[in-house]
């Protein structure tokens, strides 16, 4: 492994120092994903009512998930993350959120156990290795016919190649927030490249997000 990449906990230290340092929650951090949005009307036709959110940060989509009736487990390596989603469900007297500390490479949950798996912003941070270890994950605990929503970062974005590359298509980088800056693992995707990740799901639907940065919005069904 290359020299700059010091491992999984490296990168999640840096989350945690940042989210243990936040006095006051980013306005995005108050923002939901457009993807998740309107997903939510296909959710409810399907009968998809326990979801886990891997990667939940601070909590905005664990949150929004509960204020629109679904069971929400919130899952993120960091302690910091998961206080403030804590207490942001308790201001809104949310109980149908749950929230753990993991890491996305080893979710605490019995097979077959949620009806969808969502993920924003998330399964791109880290080392293909452990990106596919994390999809493995999640087609585990997915029911049958479960579906997997998330974003993956895409090569045509334009911060693709810049920081230093730590193997084929990713690269470690600055995430330039206004709060603090910390080094992140960022791996990008070309199209064929989310296909052979989710080769094992049954049905997978691949599309350009028109937003910047550039992501590919992933529809999986197991």
């Amino acid at each position: 492994m290359s020299r700059i990449y010091g491992g999984r906990s490296e990168i999640s230290g840096s989350w945690e120092k940042y989210y243990a340092t936040l006095r006051e929650l980013p306005k995005r951090y108050r923002k939901f994903a457009s993807f998740v949005v309107e997903a939510l009307p296909t959710f409810k036709n399907q009968g998809i009512e326990f979801v886990l959110d891997l990667g939940c940060g601070a909590g905005r989509h664990s949150v929004y998930l509960a204020r629109n009736g679904f069971d929400v487990v919130g899952v993120d390596v960091s302690k910091s993350a998961l206080r403030i989603a804590k207490e942001w469900a308790r201001e809104e007297n949310l109980g149908k959120v749950r929230l753990v500390q993991a890491a996305m490479t080893h979710v605490p949950f019995k097979d077959n156990q949620f009806d969808a798996v969502i993920s924003v912003s998330v399964v791109h941070h880290a080392v293909s290795r452990d990106i596919e270890e994390t999809v493995d994950e999640i087609h585990r605990i997915l029911k049958r016919n479960g579906t997997f929503l998330a974003n993956l970062a895409s090569v045509k974005d334009p911060r693709y190649g810049k920081g230093e590359m730590v193997e084929a298509n990713t690269f470690k980088m600055l995430e330039a927030f206004e709060e603090r800056q910390f080094a992140e693992l960022h791996h990008f995707f070309t199209r064929q490249k989310v296909s052979e990740l989710l080769a094992r799901f049954s049905k997978t639907e691949i599309k350009h997000l028109r937003t910047k940065p550039h992501y590919w919005k992933v529809t999986a069904v197991k």
